[in-house]
């Protein structure tokens, strides 16, 4: 297979005419030196993926996130740009950087990435950067400081070749994408309002894509109550919240294009078996914990097992056994699961507390009860119980909500889905539960304009030239700065980072390394190309 420097050498004749890249559909030469010096680059690129990865910078993680900022702007300042910090809006943690190279052109570009991550604090230091046959390993390598490593290095290479035939590239990075851009939306948006055309450094998964339409992100929240006479609705929310999680899942399947998933719960009720005459009844309290898988929430919630989901379907399968029961009383205490809003959650828990009349054989009983919860309902999942004499001590505040991601192509179908959900929410358990909902669509889609639409044409056909197969996406599940930066309505070029995968799930998340001098090349033919239409 030839490698990509000997297709530079074929390319030095090589002309595309890309009418929309070149002034009066003049054709654009590809600059023969420029994939040679990509297939060098490589070890140094690594080297800034190793830096920016050695630190945690999860969105929120004021230290880590100030710590790659420090290595973005000393690396941008060793390659001659001016760099700012932009405090962002809504008390938004971390700062945002504005990197700019000024040329002798025209023509305005903007290149847009984040620094932040979805990882907890503490996986840099447990998972640093290694190198694994083709694949270069860290969290958040690919989403999204690979991005900000391609932006920083194509600059690099310009720069090496003499090429400043641009007015002006400004390098954006925000710190809050993984959560909505909420601090830094309105900054992207005025930045793509001053420049021409957006390039958006998100990852590409494989095969590799030029993603055409995003999709948008919005919330939904339910908030549960249960009725307030003991033994007509009190003590059911816990109940009611996983009906409501189990009944309504695939609501999003009548609206075209949508998701929606489930990924935060936090249920906990106040005690009601211990009111009753301790003389009659010996008490136990259920535990379980449940396992499963977590992934993008957008871009892959197939590929991960919802704790949540299994959660609710075990306080079914629990109550259902207690029913077999005679005499028997139960008590969904508890249900909590995930902690993010984009992500499959991967953990749960379940409290299940137990009332028998005195007398009567109780361990027969638990047993049941536990064999019924640990059988998991969704394939992969891992759910281990225990029981224990008593009730437990639960200090934890008074309260059943869950929380759920959702993902459509317009406003339209999000107004749609949201109107399914609440026919869904109207179909209560109990009829003495309330259930309230709050809902918003907190990033909108994209969808590229025509002009964006030839340019993704553009990247393509310089892939190719490069000895690539870059594709067209016609919408990605994922939700990206790309939407407010198209706000503007200047064209956008989205998923121009590294070839990758496994972001936002529980394997490893990684580049492609033999893929790297490629992508380097395209994002500056690519710049080339822009600032001389």
């Amino acid at each position: 297979m030839p490698t990509i420097r000997l297709l530079a050498r074929a390319l030095a004749p090589l002309t595309l005419s890309l009418a929309c890249a070149g002034a009066a559909g003049q054709p654009v030469a590809l600059d023969p030196g420029l994939a040679p010096l990509a297939e060098k680059e490589v070890p140094a690129l690594l080297d800034t993926l190793r830096q920016l990865t050695a630190v945690d910078s999860g969105t929120g993680q004021a230290a880590g996130l100030a710590a790659v900022a420090d290595t973005i702007e000393r690396l941008a300042r060793g390659l001659g740009a001016e760099v700012a910090r932009v405090a962002p809006a809504a008390g938004v943690t971390g700062p945002n950087l504005l990197v700019t190279f000024q040329g002798n052109g025209q023509r305005r570009l903007l290149l847009i990435a984040h620094m932040d991550t979805v990882y907890p604090a503490g996986t840099a230091a447990a998972r640093p950067l290694r190198v694994e046959g083709r694949r270069a390993i860290a969290a958040g390598i690919a989403d999204d400081k690979g991005g900000i490593a391609v932006f920083l290095h194509a600059m690099k290479l310009l720069q090496a070749r003499g090429f400043r035939d641009y007015g002006r590239v400004t390098l954006l990075f925000n710190s809050d994408e993984e959560r909505g851009s909420r601090g830094s939306r309105d900054l992207i948006r005025s930045q793509a309002l001053a420049h021409d055309v957006v390039l958006s450094g998100e990852p590409t998964g494989l095969p590799e894509r030029i993603v055409l339409a995003t999709s948008g992100v919005g919330f939904l929240s339910a908030r549960v109550r249960s009725g307030s006479a003991v033994g007509a609705g009190d003590g059911q929310a816990v109940e009611e919240v996983a009906d409501l999680v189990l009944r309504s899942r695939d609501a999003f399947r009548s609206v075209p294009e949508t998701r929606l998933n489930w990924t935060v719960l936090r249920a906990e009720e106040a005690p009601v078996l211990q009111r009753l005459p301790a003389a009659d009844w010996q008490l136990a309290t259920l535990t379980f914990q449940v396992r499963g898988r977590p992934s993008h929430a957008g871009g892959a919630p197939d590929a991960g097992i919802n704790a949540v989901v299994e959660a609710a379907t075990l306080v079914r399968r629990v109550l259902e056994e207690a029913a077999r029961h005679p005499g028997v009383r139960v008590h969904a205490r508890s249900a909590t699961g995930g902690q993010v809003s984009n992500i499959i959650p991967e953990r749960g828990q379940v409290v299940i507390e137990v009332a028998l009349p005195r007398g009567a054989p109780a361990q027969p009983v638990l047993d049941a009860l536990l064999v019924a919860g640990r059988q998991a309902a969704l394939a992969g999942a891992r759910v281990e119980g225990i029981a224990a004499p008593g009730l437990a001590e639960r200090p934890g505040p008074v309260d059943t909500r869950v929380s759920a991601d959702v993902r459509v192509p317009h406003a339209e179908a999000y107004q749609q889905l949201v109107q399914a959900m609440r026919q869904r929410v109207e179909q209560k358990r109990h009829p003495s539960s309330t259930v309230t909902l709050q809902d918003g669509l907190a990033r909108p889609a994209y969808n590229a304009s025509e002009e964006g639409r030839r340019l993704a044409e553009v990247a393509q056909q310089i892939d190719h030239a490069l000895g690539g197969q870059l594709g067209l996406l016609a919408r990605s599940y994922g939700g990206t700065d790309a939407a407010w930066a198209g706000q503007s309505g200047k064209p956008v070029i989205e998923g121009l980072g590294l070839p990758g995968g496994n972001y936002h799930s529980a394997d490893e998340e990684y580049v492609l390394v033999d893929r790297i001098p490629r992508r380097l090349a395209l994002v500056a033919e690519l710049i080339r190309a822009l600032s001389r239409r």
